[in-house]
């Protein structure tokens, strides 16, 4: 038994060291920081314009504030928005802009009702920089009377928004984008802005399942090497080979213990008796054969 393991000593090495070798390009992988495909740079802004009145001293309105919604005559929207890529190379890529309305139930937690009002659409291009240059005024109480007409028909009121996006595709996927969301049936309201790039992020992630089946492929091979070049592997094939001039026999051999030559290899007994030009004897494990009375002796068990 402590023959064997100290055999398989080699082979828990290497396994060992694959494992470890593994672990290490996975903390390394999850501990330094991802080198980035593109660079993002987003200036998108927009300024709320108010209906005439007597209470304000301008009719524009910075981004970033509360508005009375019935004051609010439009909101204009500027996309500035710049990809490229860090190797300089052309990109493929189209995008749109979209405005859609969205009804929700039960404090916001039921989507009942959504309508798309598609605003405008380019067509592919392919630039070493994507720069996305949009001025867009956007008519607010359209989309608040639009609602209303929705409410009124079925009598009912809902928590509603109205998103504005600008996807940016790549390679026909969607790849970073912009969302300005407004709410619609709100006093006072509050425009938020939110930038989505995940797409765009640790693009040198390791992909785990990858590392897992390389794990066991290694191991799986390093086991068939090993068992391909193990003596008793090697011994087999060498039976195959010479099975015609290998004798079984029944009985135990009554062997002269003084008269012993013990062989290293199977191989080496099978070219002595070819040389010799007689046949080996097989008891169990044990293959053996005799010159003048001597007993040239392999004994497999013992590997």
């Amino acid at each position: 038994m402590a023959e064997k393991i100290k055999k398989l000593l080699p082979l828990l090495g290497i396994i060992l060291l694959v494992i470890l070798l593994s672990l290490v390009i996975i903390f390394i992988n999850k501990n330094i920081p991802k080198a980035k495909t593109y660079q993002l740079k987003n200036k998108t802004s927009y300024t709320v314009t108010l209906n005439p009145n007597n209470y304000y001293a301008s009719d524009k309105i910075k981004a970033h504030n509360y508005y009375i919604a019935k004051a609010i005559k439009s909101i204009d929207i500027y996309f500035d928005y710049e990809i490229k890529k860090q190797n300089k190379e052309k990109i493929n890529y189209s995008y749109d802009i979209a405005a859609t309305i969205k009804s929700y139930a039960d404090n916001g937690t039921k989507l009942i009702w959504t309508k798309d009002f598609p605003i405008k659409r380019q067509k592919k291009l392919s630039q070493k920089v994507i720069k996305i240059k949009e001025n867009y005024e956007l008519d607010y109480q359209f989309y608040v009377n639009y609602l209303k007409t929705f409410q009124e028909y079925y009598n009912i009121k809902t928590e509603s928004y109205l998103y504005v996006k600008l996807n940016v595709k790549i390679n026909d996927k969607d790849s970073a984008a912009v969302l300005l969301t407004i709410p619609l049936s709100e006093n006072i309201i509050e425009i938020t802005e939110k930038e989505d790039k995940n797409s765009f992020e640790n693009k040198q992630n390791m992909d785990y399942k990858k590392v897992i089946v390389f794990i066991i492929l290694t191991i799986a091979d390093i086991y068939l090497i090993f068992r391909t070049l193990s003596p008793k592997e090697k011994d087999k094939i060498i039976l195959k080979e010479y099975h015609d001039i290998i004798i079984p026999i029944q009985n135990k051999p009554n062997i002269n213990t003084d008269h012993i030559l013990y062989l290293a290899s199977l191989k080496a007994l099978i070219n002595i008796a070819l040389n010799n030009d007689i046949n080996v004897f097989n008891y169990q494990n044990i293959y053996y054969i005799i010159i003048d009375n001597i007993y040239y002796i392999y004994n497999m068990n013992q590997e």
